[in-house]
Formats: C-alpha cells, sequence, structure tokens
C-alpha cells in the first residue's frame, strides 16, 4: 500500500481537480476569461431575449398569442414594466376584448399593445372607458375615436383635467367650431401630448407675431392641425418660405 501523500501536496491536487472539474461544467472558454467562469443566465436576462418561453410571464405568454416576432415580444417585455405581472383573466383579456368592441381591428390592438403596454396597468373602468367616452362627448364618431386611439395609444396615460380638457377649451377660445376641434384631435391626436404652457400656445404666439390673426391661425389649424407638431425652429422657416 502506497503511503498518503503529504498534506501539503494534497492542496495543489485538489485545486487542479477543481479547475477540470469547473471547465467540464462551465464550459472551457471560462479560463480565457481570466479564469472568471461564465455561470449560466438568471431567467430575467433570458427573458429579455425571449428565447424560453418558461421564463415569461402569463400575460406575456397570453400577449405572445397576438403574433409579435420576438424582437417585438422583447419590446413588450421591456416597456411593461411592473405590469408584466398583471392577471390575465382579470385585467389583459378585459381590456384586449374591450379593445375589440371599441372597433379597434386586430392589427390595430396589435400596434397598441406593442407602443403602449402599460394600458394594462390602467383601470378599464375608471381609465380606458372614460377616455373614449370623452372623445366621443367632445364630437368624435366611433371610427375617429378607434383611429385616434389607434394612431397615438399613450392618449390612455393623459389626464382628461389636466391636459385633454384645456385643449379642447383652448382651441376653442381660438375660434374653432367644435366639429373643428374635433376634428383636429381625430386626425392628429398626438397633440394631446404636447404641453399647453410651454409648446403649443408659443408657437400660436409665433404665428401672431408672423402677421396671422387668430380667425386665420384657427382655419390653418382645422386643415393641417399637425403644423402645432412641428418644433418652432420649422414653423418659422415654414412661415417664411
Amino acid at each position: 500500500v502506497a503511503p498518503p501523500l503529504p498534506p501539503l501536496l494534497l492542496l495543489p491536487l485538489c485545486g487542479a481537480l477543481a479547475v477540470v472539474l469547473l471547465s467540464g461544467w462551465l464550459g472551457p472558454s471560462w479560463l480565457a476569461l481570466g479564469g472568471r467562469p461564465r455561470f449560466p443566465r438568471s431567467p430575467t436576462v433570458a427573458r429579455r431575449g425571449f428565447s424560453r418561453t418558461e421564463s415569461w410571464t402569463p400575460a406575456e405568454a397570453h400577449l405572445s398569442s397576438l403574433g409579435y416576432s420576438d424582437e417585438q415580444m422583447a419590446k413588450v417585455s421591456a416597456r411593461f414594466g411592473r405590469n408584466s405581472g398583471c392577471n390575465v383573466e382579470l385585467k389583459v383579456k378585459p381590456i384586449l376584448s374591450w379593445l375589440s368592441d371599441v372597433g379597434l381591428t386586430d392589427l390595430q390592438i396589435r400596434h397598441i399593445v406593442l407602443v403602449y403596454p402599460k394600458l394594462f396597468g390602467c383601470s378599464l373602468e375608471h381609465k380606458l372607458m372614460p377616455l373614449v367616452q370623452w372623445l366621443s362627448k367632445i364630437g368624435m364618431s366611433d371610427a375617429q375615436v378607434a383611429k385616434a386611439i389607434a394612431m397615438s395609444p399613450r392618449m390612455f396615460g393623459y389626464s382628461q383635467e389636466h391636459s385633454l380638457t384645456p385643449l379642447v377649451q383652448w382651441l376653442t377660445n381660438m375660434g374653432m367650431s367644435d366639429g373643428q376641434v374635433a376634428k383636429a384631435i381625430a386626425t392628429c391626436p398626438s397633440l394631446c401630448g404636447f404641453s399647453l404652457v410651454s409648446n403649443l400656445m408659443p408657437k400660436v404666439q409665433l404665428l401672431r407675431e408672423r402677421g396671422f390673426s387668430d380667425a386665420q391661425i384657427s382655419s390653418m389649424l382645422s386643415v393641417l392641425p399637425a403644423l402645432l407638431t412641428y418644433s418652432s425652429k420649422r414653423l418659422a422657416h415654414r412661415m417664411s418660405a
């Protein structure tokens, strides 16, 4: 029987054995990285690429049935934020069904979810439905409401009290009729996302300084409401052209 090895010689052998075992488990390339092992990715990291369906939340798994590509699902997940854990039966399915009832096509619904998945964090009864009711109240038809929401899904996050109603009142005070206001918002719903005080009003003031009356400005906006979405520099250049 061979005599036992001295303890001092066992330590290097144990270290060498550990290296062999680690390289077999982690792959040989970890040694090329300065001995830093590449541990398996966590489920959270793996989910970003959506290569593993088992790492999806139930809400994400249900939304994937809408026909998104892996890249699109990655964007949905990134924009979902804390709402990715919302209940499928109580939140996701009712909202998707309601969007369809509003008159949105499947393609439009896919676009809305892709752009603004945070809508699943909104209350259907206290946030989403009241927005549609408000748009109808200012004179928009059902088709215009559906089109406006599809064009600017972030409208769901705007405040009626602080953004939407003041915008309508301001346009009305400039001389636009109710029908012109409704058409302007239906044609260019992104207007609702601009600050009235720091963005829209200064642009109208710029037009006034160029010699346009309020009647002329309201007439222009009734035809081309997107004029107010231009930057001040572009607007000034267009007025001088």
